[in-house]
């Protein structure tokens, strides 16, 4: 009987530490999903508010070109390139407002790295 009460007591403790631990976790992956987000929300507006949205491509499709944006950047293409580029693939002339979204929504660490 004892022991049965100890058990018990161990594995309602046990229960209630894993509860707690997938709890945090579950905080953090909304978390983490929410800045993403608001940060991808944050470019849409912005390409909205500027005019700078591309000819007739989804919300989803812009995001994506925003992120394929921030990734031809890091891997060394220039701004002026990566803006010639852009307006090139989506037929619009309004490449270096839709660059200057990417990088400061999508992609900030790369807008405060100083040029190379």
């Amino acid at each position: 009987m004892v022991i049965s009460r100890i058990r018990l007591r161990t594995f309602a403790i046990g229960c209630a530490a894993t509860l707690v631990a997938l709890g945090s976790a579950a905080v953090g992956v909304a978390a983490a999903t929410a800045d993403t987000g608001g940060a991808e929300a944050a470019f849409v507006d912005e390409i909205s508010l500027n005019n700078a949205t591309l000819p007739g491509r989804s919300t989803a499709e812009m995001i994506t070109a925003g992120y394929a944006t921030c990734d031809h950047l890091r891997g060394g293409a220039p701004v002026l390139d990566e803006i010639s580029a852009v307006e090139r693939a989506y037929q619009f002339g309004q490449g270096t407002l839709f660059v200057s979204a990417a990088t400061t929504n999508l992609c900030p660490d790369f807008a405060s790295q100083p040029p190379q």
